[in-house]
């Protein structure tokens, strides 16, 4: 219990941090020009009833544009791994990657889903 109050007092909690994505998505792309964001939330609900103004963080993509020039360069194949991400709302990372003429491994894009299948089916 101590731990996690002292994590919520250097980090704040898990909603006040779903809240800063776009944030962040917004000062990559001033950061770094023509970076790909995109963040779908999806409506929230209370049990069955509809919350009005509210909207509940579902998944988040973001590719930088220097990879997605050399992606031009490689060869056409695209690997996906994911990790679970572990805390109290979970999901995964997953990270496409891609092999250059030299055999080195390009990181082309990120995301974060709730699921390996959901994230990928949208």
């Amino acid at each position: 219990m101590a731990k996690q109050k002292a994590i919520v007092q250097i980090y704040r909690n898990w909603e006040e941090s779903y809240n800063k994505v776009s944030k962040l998505l917004q000062a990559l792309q001033s950061c770094c020009p023509r970076t790909i964001c995109e963040l779908k939330a999806v409506p929230y609900y209370d049990g069955h009833l509809l919350v009005r103004h509210c909207s509940m963080f579902d998944k988040v993509y973001w590719a930088f544009p220097s990879s997605v020039e050399a992606f031009k360069h490689c060869k056409p194949f695209i690997f996906v791994n994911g990790t679970h991400l572990f805390g109290r709302y979970g999901g995964m990372l997953l990270i496409a990657v891609a092999q250059d003429g030299n055999s080195n491994i390009l990181l082309i894009a990120f995301a974060i889903v709730e699921s390996e299948s959901h994230g990928r089916s949208s």
